[in-house]
């Protein structure tokens, strides 16, 4: 969702390894200790807690917002940076070209991972030069200007009855199958990969393959590309209305395509899934608020806002680097330094929305940051407002008893992915009489 969205919204590539000569990667801008936060000592910076779920998030960043809007904080690679946990702050890094989003570390953004799937040289660049994660102005508003126009308001309205479709269907799948599932594996996941394949076009023959290569755990880097080149092949010689026939038709090089094609194709539809599975949690957890929804449909698109905002994804959003010495809300950002943005914690902000920690769904939620702010927001959010939206009103339409038997994100979890982001787990649900 920042987008994601990693991206989830995975939003890069991961466990490559480069054949054949590479390029010098640019020096990683290394921050110095600076052990003063608006005057307050901080000589061992802490590190990213773990104890939160997706419906408390860690204490430690109400606490940290109280002292400051920003703290410092070692990141698992040692490097000491701000993670902002304050809206107003949040707001102005993500809408600031001072604050770089172009990695210096690693030509794909991502920290070290695991050699295991190889990448020729060529590859990596076309990657590198179609990353709309990880890019700035002007290549990343060349690159976004392309892709983006499928993912509008209007052209997302045009899909929402070719997603309900698929959503009946699924739930008649689901209901003929028995009196139990797994939310998130045997309906948000589906429905988020056909949601996805229809506004990027990618073939109805080729959408099982999708599945199996995006909606992993940990998708290979070469296998993506793989899928992605041969797409972009596929749709060349059959061009219809959709995401990578503008690509296709657009004067972006075969490496910018085959990038920013990759890029799309790994990046938002887990943060789909998740928010369909992990607001079914809350919404199963809360007779209050599931019977006004049930009772007053028509209150879910607007509710959606509200679904998002409680239920952000991305504790800490992908990374910038400060370009410039630049002071926000009283903090002294320096040049070079690594800079964390927590939608997670920002969106509970209670100067911005008074009783943050409470699940309302009447509540007027706009501004929230769960799928960014500025030039990188989720390119994909107009879509994931109308899939969230079509499955939660048919989901209770279709399912007037259903009751939560299990959900594995009540208790903390290890992070998905390579950004720290909570994940959907099981969502087991039943309606048995």
């Amino acid at each position: 969702m920042e987008p994601a969205a990693r991206l989830p919204h995975r939003a890069v590539p991961v466990h490559v390894r480069v054949t054949g000569p590479r390029r010098k990667a640019a020096p990683h801008m290394t921050s110095q200790l600076n052990t003063r936060a608006t005057g307050c000592p901080y000589p061992h910076p802490p590190t990213m807690p773990r104890d939160g779920t997706p419906f408390r998030p860690s204490p430690s960043f109400a606490r940290w917002r109280a002292e400051a809007p920003a703290t410092r904080m070692t990141a698992e690679d040692g490097n000491v940076g701000w993670f902002v946990t304050g809206y107003e702050l949040a707001r102005q890094v993500l809408q600031d070209s001072r604050f770089s989003q172009a990695d210096q570390r690693t030509p794909l953004g991502s920290a070290p991972v695991p050699a295991e799937t190889p990448i020729d040289e060529e590859t990596l660049h076309a990657l590198v030069a179609g990353n709309v994660l990880g890019l700035d102005p002007p290549q990343h508003t060349k690159i976004r200007r392309v892709a983006v126009r499928r993912f509008s308001v209007r052209a997302v309205r045009g899909q929402r009855e070719a997603i309900g479709e698929f959503i009946e269907r699924r739930l008649d799948e689901i209901l003929a199958a028995g009196s139990t599932a797994d939310l998130f594996e045997d309906f948000a996941v589906p429905v988020s990969v056909f949601a996805h394949c229809r506004v990027l076009g990618i073939p109805d023959g080729k959408a099982d393959e999708f599945a199996a290569l995006f909606a992993t755990e940990e998708p290979r880097a070469g296998d993506m590309v793989r899928f992605a080149a041969e797409t972009l092949e596929l749709k060349a010689g059959d061009l219809g209305e959709d995401t990578i026939s503008d690509l296709l038709r657009s004067e972006l090089t075969a490496g910018e395509r085959l990038g920013i094609t990759t890029v799309l194709m790994g990046s938002g539809r887990d943060a789909v899934a998740y928010m369909i599975g992990t607001i079914m949690v809350s919404l199963l957890s809360d007779p209050g608020q599931l019977e006004l929804l049930r009772r007053e449909p028509g209150r879910i698109p607007a509710a959606v806002e509200e679904f998002v905002r409680f239920h952000a994804m991305f504790v800490s959003a992908h990374p910038r680097t400060v370009a410039e010495d630049v002071t926000l809300e009283g903090i002294d950002f320096r040049a070079g330094e690594p800079v964390w943005v927590s939608t997670v914690a920002a969106n509970r902000d209670g100067e911005r929305f008074p009783d943050p920690d409470t699940f309302d769904v009447t509540r007027e939620a706009s501004g929230h940051l769960a799928f960014g702010h500025g030039i990188h927001a989720c390119i994909g959010q107009q879509l994931a407002r109308v899939t969230i939206a079509e499955a939660i009103t048919r989901l209770l339409r279709r399912l007037p008893v259903l009751r939560l038997v299990e959900a594995e994100q009540r208790t903390p979890m290890a992070f998905a992915g390579n950004l720290p982001t909570y994940a959907p787990g099981t969502v087991r649900v039943s309606w048995d009489g």
